[in-house]
């Protein structure tokens, strides 16, 4: 069906770019599916080649579409995923509860304390051992969440040999020292991603990022998790629910 994007609106590539997130949104294009060729999307569309190319190119760069020199362009992704910002769940639980089949890679672990991170969310001793965890998760191999959280080993001794346990760290958390996680405070803000960042998230470093902190508490309220997140803003994008 041909689609014929509006002049003096936004660029004529943006728009595509937006209709062709849509068809793959809706089906019409499925993963790892062809996308018409050049020639047919101009035909499609209206447009010339080179607002063809520059649609492809951001497509690309955001992770949605793949292109095989000498054979074309294929669908790798659906586009951006929706997550709920007021959940009290971590984002592995949250990937699993959506039908994902995530990844995590622990990135490092360190023992530090409040004084190193400067961190006053967790109301420990200025001494007490704090474990540090970096991680990134990724969906079919494409990351999409860098996280550092942090843990008082005061009151998770050992927590750092059972990382192995479970991807979800809350899980692990539940079942060995029989604490829930029942609220959360979030603090949301857009910021530009450090060069490091930007790499391990496989994103340029001219996309905004979002920032989350978020202080987790238990069922006697008490803050028990510290964490910061990244996210790049064209692969999630967040609701929120209210009643």
């Amino acid at each position: 069906m041909k689609t014929k994007v509006k002049r003096y609106a936004k660029p004529l590539y943006v728009q595509l770019k937006e209709t062709i997130k849509k068809n793959i949104e809706n089906e019409q294009y499925t993963i790892g599916s062809q996308l018409p060729t050049e020639a047919e999307l101009c035909e499609l569309h209206g447009v010339s080649r080179i607002t063809i190319r520059r649609a492809i190119a951001e497509l690309e760069e955001e992770g949605i579409v793949q292109k095989q020199h000498g054979i074309g362009t294929f669908v790798k992704s659906a586009g951006k995923i929706k997550r709920e910002l007021v959940s009290v769940g971590g984002f592995s639980e949250f990937l699993v509860q959506s039908g994902k089949q995530p990844k995590t890679k622990i990135l490092s672990t360190a023992v530090v304390t409040i004084a190193d991170v400067n961190i006053d969310s967790l109301h420990v001793e200025l001494e007490e051992p704090i474990l540090e965890i970096n991680r990134l998760h990724l969906i079919d191999d494409e990351p999409i969440h860098l996280e550092s959280s942090y843990y008082s080993l005061k009151k998770f001794p050992d927590l750092d040999k059972h990382l192995e346990e479970s991807s979800s760290i809350y899980s692990i958390i539940k079942n060995r020292y029989k604490v829930d996680l029942v609220k959360n405070q979030k603090t949301l803000n857009v910021i530009n991603p450090t060069m490091e960042q930007a790499a391990l998230l496989k994103s340029s470093p001219d996309h905004s990022f979002y920032e989350i902190e978020k202080v987790a508490f238990d069922q006697d309220d008490i803050p028990i998790h510290f964490a910061k997140s990244y996210l790049p803003t064209h692969k999630v994008t967040f609701t929120i629910t209210t009643e």
